[in-house]
């Protein structure tokens, strides 16, 4: 398998502990679909492409794990997990939850600092928009609400909801090419950023809520295209009915 070993910047480097790397790297496959449901992870083999022994390996593991992107069977392997619509919902819930207050703490907080890195991850986002760069556009999607976390002054917020959104994040990449999110998400990102240089917490909430909407289009979306993927169909009205919320 052709592993992606470039994370993001705050995600890679020699400093980082192997298992932290090796977790980073089949996490981005499997968000990616490089590392398809019901694929197994074979632990020797992903071993030796990675270039690490077999203890980070397991820890790696075991954190995908507890985040339900994997299912460690005893004495029968490692398998990837099927998109299960439940814990795409919890996922929602965390980030939506989360980011709704540090965004207000963003715009109370903005310090004239992070304009140089907020422009800079625009200009990213525009510009993998016209290249139509899925990996990239996603890649500073969550780079620019990672950001966020840290205008507020809580950039370990940002960590919580990377934990609980593994597979929320699964189906926001799968349909990210697939619905006119380029453009969508990069106009919206420009509109938060000036609502936040502005100091505005008001519009910033009001933005952010606008930016969230949509979840159920697009759990709909990746189950009409692919519904053998995903599990917990019945699930589906209730995601629906916390959109009203």
């Amino acid at each position: 398998m052709n592993w992606n070993t470039r994370q993001g910047s705050e995600d890679t480097g020699s400093s980082l502990p192997k298992a932290i790397w090796a977790y980073n790297v089949i996490r981005d496959a499997i968000i990616t679909m490089k590392l398809a449901p019901g694929e197994t992870l074979n632990e020797k083999e992903t071993c030796a492409e990675l270039g690490i022994s077999r203890t980070p390996m397991r820890e790696a593991v075991l954190r995908l794990a507890q985040e339900g992107l994997v299912n460690i069977v005893p004495s029968g392997g490692t398998f990837v997990n099927k998109i299960v619509i439940r814990k795409v919902i919890e996922g929602h819930l965390v980030r939506s939850s989360l980011e709704m207050r540090t965004v207000k703490l963003a715009a109370r907080n903005f310090d004239p600092v992070y304009e140089r890195d907020l422009d800079l991850l625009i200009f990213r986002q525009q510009d993998a928009g016209k290249h139509r760069d899925i990996d990239e556009a996603f890649k500073v999607d969550n780079e620019f609400h990672r950001l966020l976390c840290r205008i507020a002054g809580f950039p370990n917020v940002w960590q919580t909801i990377h934990n609980a959104t593994g597979q929320l994040d699964r189906v926001r990449r799968l349909a990210f090419p697939k619905m006119g999110y380029f453009e969508e998400v990069s106009d919206e990102h420009v509109a938060l950023t000036a609502a936040i240089k502005a100091h505005d917490e008001g519009e910033a909430a009001r933005l952010l809520k606008i930016h969230f909407a949509g979840i159920f289009a697009v759990v709909q979306f990746v189950l009409q295209t692919d519904a053998a993927i995903m599990t917990g169909e019945g699930d589906i009205e209730l995601l629906k009915a916390l959109e009203e919320v």
